[in-house]
């Protein structure tokens, strides 16, 4: 025969009063998905100022150029992010 206190449903049940850890859900898919498009999104950048650089001064290897700086920046971002991220 189990034994049930009178109070067990009436009892209010405690909150959950843990702290949500930081960089969770949302935070923490927007943190990765914007590095996952810096490196692309700073490529493509470097490739429009090669093309328009190109475009006046009729040097075809300042679109190769953009890009590499391109290329160079957006790692140079990602890796600053990572560096931030691993500090904390």
């Amino acid at each position: 025969m189990a034994s049930f206190r009178k109070n067990d449903a009436t009892e209010p049940k405690a909150a959950n009063t843990e702290p949500r850890p930081r960089g969770t859900g949302l935070v923490w898919f927007g943190k990765y998905l914007s590095l996952a498009l810096t490196l692309p999104a700073s490529v493509f950048a470097g490739y429009m100022l090669g093309v328009f650089a190109n475009h006046f001064l009729h040097r075809s290897w300042l679109i190769a150029l953009g890009i590499l700086l391109g290329m160079a920046a957006g790692l140079i971002q990602v890796v600053r992010e990572i560096s931030r991220e691993g500090s904390k």
